[in-house]
């Protein structure tokens, strides 16, 4: 922001040096005109030498007024540009008060004013130098860039469209609003003016401007590229090599990000920034102790709360719970409302599980600063510590709100959310937690707990399998997904998922009942009972067990085993009625049964025919019987076969061709074949018993086939029959399923 030196002030100059120099002796004339042009240029570097000359020329008594006000305002730039303010000031108040109408003397000063943060003077001096040299373009540029720091962006752009449209062919004006667009987010606008100040004025500046512009848009690789030219044209540019590094840490490559903060901290050993910045680059790779070194140097360096904080919250990751609470105890000596302090010492605190002081530091952080999400989260958990979910459900809210969305806050909540029966809220909170972090295997088990109890099956499946292709041999994800693989009738996979868990725990009693009540439904009857046989092994006083194992033997046809295993199942547990049931099905099967009906259909038949027809028929019987092999030997099989104490009936051969054979007791007379009436009355007598037989055979037959179908409804051949499940403290019927494995 240096003052332009017009048309002008060269005429002045040169009258104000023929002054000076015409009466000077011969041979000081050439000294004297080398030191005026000393006074009157404006190169920065010569700033001693431009002093000394403008001081002589002060001195020499041969300027008055307004040549005068000049030098004064020459001297006074050359102050300024050595970083003399009060000297600055001084001659150019000097120079105003001897040239009223000298412009360059209150833009000077302008700039004088803004060095020193007076930008209310400096404005003024910037709208008299351009009331006094409407046409220059300087003085619009310089108060432009008051203008956007004290954040009146509209103002700014003015100045400086106005100087860009007065000529000015600098770059001065393009990177300044340049910059302006920058700030706006405005990135198009921002390159198009950066690569015209770049094109007229390429230093370090203005490539550092157009990097951050092309970082705005994401375009990474070329603002890379220059950062890496503004540290080119400046080395020891420290903002330029910390710039690479932030391109890089974007990158995700870590390393060559520390390798660019290397550099920074080579080029000056002294930038805390710097070491803060490595800080957190090594504090991303995990390195914490070389973070926490980094961030020491940088307090030795400057000391600062801020600093402080990232250490102390390095060290709370770390797990140095004391040495956080030791840097949050001295940033509370510098700030004892300090509410980042407060907090990190809370959480410290409550991470030592020290409640009782916890809590109070965590409550004065959050009435200190209501937007500490930490607070509120760490706040939260000492809740759920405390099984005080009230408290804890608006912290965790509060928290997520603030923006700490961590998979561990929405997995608290949603656990409270299911504890209160809200299950769409804990589905909801989730999927947000899976969606953040899907690698954990837990949210998927926890979300298939309330899909299963939503009968959402498929779904709550497919969390299962997600699970468990994450965390194979989670014992309770393999119990779930057995449990619904078996309601969906997948036989197979439900085995494969209790044979798994079971090789986790070969002992486990309910596992080996769950998987033969498996067996039992596909049919398996011998590996059921393999598995009974291991449970009555492992709890030998366990009467279901024997009961259960009747049950597959007696499926498996092996009735003497049954029977055996359901004897003992009542001598351990005299009350188990099932067992009862069911061994006195089986002995009542065991017995033979007379067939009776066919035995008197046969004899109705021949009552019924005449004496010749019958005879004939007897004869035709005998010779039959004659034939037929004798029957073969039994086979102990579930047919029935008539007992021991019942006779078979045989057809007797009678002399008489009228005579009809009568059932007979022991210890009866064989009755004469009647005649007449008497025949039509044993006829009617017969076609009764008949009938009663008939009537009888067809209520045994129904009664079997009741039994069968209850037998095609359960495990059991009889209806009677029931069966403890796994898991089930009372026998249940088919349906009944091993729920008591899964639990929370």
């Amino acid at each position: 922001m240096r003052g332009a030196r017009p048309v002008w002030l060269n005429r002045i100059l040169g009258i104000a040096g023929l002054a000076a120099t015409a009466a000077w002796p011969a041979g000081a004339h050439a000294q004297a005109v080398r030191e005026l042009r000393m006074c009157a240029t404006q190169t920065e570097s010569l700033a001693e030498e431009r002093i000394a000359a403008c001081t002589k020329a002060l001195q020499s008594g041969r300027l008055r007024g307004e040549p005068l006000g000049v030098a004064y305002g020459l001297r006074g730039l050359a102050y300024l540009d050595r970083g003399d303010l009060p000297h600055a000031i001084g001659d150019l108040n000097n120079a105003i008060q001897l040239a009223p109408n000298f412009a360059p003397a209150y833009q000077n000063r302008g700039n004088a004013w803004y060095a020193r943060g007076n930008y209310g003077q400096a404005l003024a001096d910037y709208d008299t130098t351009i009331k006094l040299d409407p046409a220059s373009p300087s003085p619009y540029v310089n108060r432009a860039t008051v203008r956007r720091d004290l954040g009146y962006t509209e103002g700014a752009l003015e100045d400086y469209d106005k100087a860009i449209n007065l000529g000015a062919n600098r770059a001065t004006p393009y990177s300044g609003r340049g910059e302006l667009y920058l700030r706006q987010r405005d990135y198009a606008r921002a390159i198009s003016d950066l690569d015209r100040a770049v094109k007229l004025d390429p230093d370090a500046s203005n490539y550092m401007l157009r990097a951050k512009a092309r970082e705005g848009t994401g375009d990474l690789d070329q603002a890379l590229a220059d950062y890496r030219e503004a540290a080119r044209l400046d080395p020891k540019s420290v903002p330029a090599l910390n710039a690479q590094a932030g391109i890089w840490r974007k990158k995700g490559d870590v390393d060559k990000a520390i390798a660019a903060y290397d550099r920074a901290v080579a080029a000056d050993e002294s930038s805390a920034s710097t070491y803060r910045l490595r800080a957190e680059a090594f504090a991303a790779k995990g390195d914490r102790k070389s973070a926490v070194a980094d961030v020491g140097r940088a307090l030795k360096l400057s000391w600062s709360v801020n600093l402080m904080k990232v250490r102390a919250t390095l060290r709370l990751e770390d797990g140095d719970l004391d040495g956080a609470v030791n840097d949050a105890d001295a940033m509370l000596k510098a700030d004892q409302a300090n509410a980042s302090a407060l907090a990190i010492r809370g959480i410290a605190r409550a991470r030592k599980k020290d409640y009782a002081r916890a809590i109070p530091d965590l409550d004065q952080a959050i009435k200190g600063d209501g937007s500490n999400a930490l607070a509120f989260a760490e706040r939260a958990q000492i809740y759920m510590a405390k099984n005080d979910s009230e408290q804890a459900l608006p912290d965790l809210s509060r928290a997520i709100e603030l923006g700490v969305s961590t998979p561990a806050l929405y997995r608290a909540r949603a656990a409270i959310y299911k504890d209160k029966g809200d299950t769409a809220d804990a589905l909801a909170d989730y999927d947000q937690a899976i969606k953040r972090d899907p690698a954990p295997a837990a949210p998927y088990f926890e979300r298939a707990k309330l899909r299963q109890a939503k009968a959402e099956t498929d779904l709550a499946l497919a969390d299962l399998d997600a699970g468990l292709s994450r965390e194979p041999r989670n014992f309770t994800g393999l119990l779930a997904r057995a449990q619904i693989k078996q309601d969906k009738g997948d036989t197979s996979g439900s085995l494969a998922d209790y044979d798994s868990a079971l090789a986790q725990q070969p002992k486990n009693v309910s596992l080996l009942q769950a998987r033969a009540a498996v067996r039992m439904e596909a049919k398996s009857y011998a590996k059921a009972a393999d598995d009974f046989d291991r449970v009555v092994a492992l709890e030998p006083k366990n009467a279901q067990a024997y009961y259960q194992r009747g049950l597959a033997r007696e499926q498996n046809n092996q009735r003497d085993k049954a029977i055996a295993d359901y004897k003992t199942a009542l001598a351990r547990d005299g009350s188990l009625s099932d067992a009862r049931s069911a061994l006195a099905r089986l002995i009542e099967a065991s017995k033979p049964k007379p067939r009776m009906a066919a035995q008197t259909k046969s004899k109705v038949e021949s009552a019924a025919k005449p004496p010749r027809e019958v005879a004939a028929r007897k004869d035709k019987d005998k010779d039959q019987d004659a034939a037929a092999p004798a029957p073969a030997a039994a086979e102990n099989t579930t047919a029935e076969k008539p007992g021991k104490d019942i006779e078979e009936t045989k057809t007797v051969t009678r002399n008489e061709p009228d005579a009809i054979e009568k059932p007979t007791r022991q210890g009866e007379r064989k009755a004469v074949e009647p005649r007449g009436k008497d025949r039509a009355a044993e006829q009617a007598r017969l076609q009764r018993e008949f009938e009663a037989a008939e009537r009888h055979e067809r209520l045994e037959k129904r009664r079997l086939a009741e039994r069968r179908a209850e037998r095609r409804r359960t495990y059991e051949p009889e209806p009677a029959v029931r069966y403890y499940r796994a898991g089930a403290p009372e026998p249940r019927r088919r349906g009944a399923r091993f729920t008591d494995i899964w639990s929370d």
